[in-house]
């Protein structure tokens, strides 16, 4: 009697430890789609430099720094620093304003390009010069992609300019409220 039950456990057991690998296949290790530790850590501590968050595994991520004060009508520059998730691999870069009341880019200033890190940086940087035309906050966007033998992957990102005398403070909206559960809530009006 001990001798079938020895026979049906150690059976039971071979057969669920065989059905735990099923429909598991192991397929080649997919592309790196986010900086590594030590490009966050280089990426968030480089004194001068504004990081724009990206979205968890975005394929870009870019940190900017205004060089100068914005002056309507003078000339400004922005270092760029992109960090790619494809290493080495070359990004095309490009530049647009949407408003062009607001800035303008100078006709030296290239509008696409495309640059790789140098050999033993993990980023790229770019420099790019503005002309803003108006008082307030003026927006450029940059655009990084990636061509692979996947498809494309691409980012655009708007680098917010304050030019002039702009009150960057939150401006909140509405009036707050309490509910009967105690809870404090915005409520926005049509006023």
């Amino acid at each position: 009697m001990n001798d079938k039950r020895v026979f049906f456990l150690v059976a039971a057991t071979a057969i669920g430890l065989a059905a735990c690998g099923q429909g598991q296949q192991v397929s080649p290790e997919p592309a790196k789609t986010e900086p590594v530790a030590d490009e966050k850590a280089q990426f968030s501590s480089d004194a001068g430099h504004t990081p724009i968050p990206a979205k968890a595994g975005a394929p870009f991520s870019i940190s900017y720094k205004i060089i100068g004060t914005p002056i309507v009508g003078s000339p400004v520059s922005l270092d760029l620093q992109i960090f790619s998730a494809f290493g080495a691999a070359p990004v095309d870069i490009s530049y647009q304003v949407v408003d062009e009341t607001a800035l303008e880019l100078p006709d030296a200033q290239p509008r696409a390009m495309t640059l790789a890190p140098a050999e033993s940086e993990t980023f790229i940087e770019d420099r790019v010069t503005v002309v803003p035309l108006r008082e307030g906050r003026v927006y450029i966007n940059v655009s990084a992609a990636v061509e692979t033998e996947g498809g494309s992957s691409s980012a655009i990102i708007s680098v917010p300019l304050h030019v002039g005398d702009v009150d960057t403070g939150l401006v909140e909206h509405g009036e707050l409220q309490v509910d009967e559960e105690g809870e404090t809530t915005r409520v926005l009006t049509s006023d």
